[in-house]
Parts: structure tokens; sequence; C-alpha cells
């Protein structure tokens, strides 16, 4: 079985003629659409892409893998279900931009004097 996982960056549901749109023309995504699965009742974990994106990719809310604004990495290791399909033996390739490793990953904030600060691993500038 072939999989293709398409995700757009601010693109609403509604800017698809499969979904309904009668201006915009999406002919390839329809066609897609129609030979796979389409989900219409989905909701995002969190506004913000990146924190969205890794919870997809994760299957974890933004509060446990930890990107919780666009200024955080989703940790190297973490498991995806990008790593689940190729350690089944799945071929794996992203096209594209996957923003998913910006910036500090959650492991650089930690606490002091009880207030949450950054600490960078890069020098300054």
């Amino acid at each position: 079985m072939n999989v293709l996982f398409i995700i757009t960056d601010q693109q609403r549901a509604d800017h698809l003629s499969c979904m309904g749109n009668p201006v915009v023309a999406t002919p390839n995504i329809d066609a897609i659409a129609a030979r796979g699965t389409v989900f219409h009742n989905t909701w995002v974990a969190n506004p913000v892409c990146m924190p969205n994106r890794s919870t997809i990719l994760t299957g974890r809310m933004p509060t446990a893998h930890g990107v919780i604004f666009n200024d955080r990495s989703l940790d190297w290791n973490a498991n995806t279900f990008a790593r689940r399909f190729h350690a089944s033996g799945y071929r794996t390739a992203l096209i594209g931009k996957s923003h998913l490793q910006h910036g500090m990953s959650r492991n650089s904030v930690s606490r002091y004097r009880g207030e949450v600060v950054a600490r960078s691993p890069y020098p300054d500038g």
C-alpha cells in the first residue's frame, strides 16, 4: 500500500473545490481526494503551524511533545509516524518544507528562580 500525506501551510479546507469551493479549481487534489481518504470533521491541536505539524507527526499534544510555539523544535529523536513507516520497510521522503526544526527545543528551556528562561547553545548574533 502506498501512503501519500500532504500538509499545506495556511490552507483552509474550504479553499479546495473537492470540499465545496465553487470558485477555486484544484483538479489534482480533487483527483487524489476522490481515490483516497478525506477527513471532513477534523480539528487542530494548536492554531500555530509548528506545534500542529508536530502533533500530526507524533500523535501527541503540544504539551507532550514540547513544541508549543513556532520558536521550539520537535526533538530530533521524537517518535513520528514517518519513523514508524520507515521501520516497517517503507521508503519515506519529505518534499518541501517540514518546518519542524527551527529554533530551540524544549530541552533548552529551563527554570531559573521559578521563571521559565531559554538558553541557546549558539552564540549571540
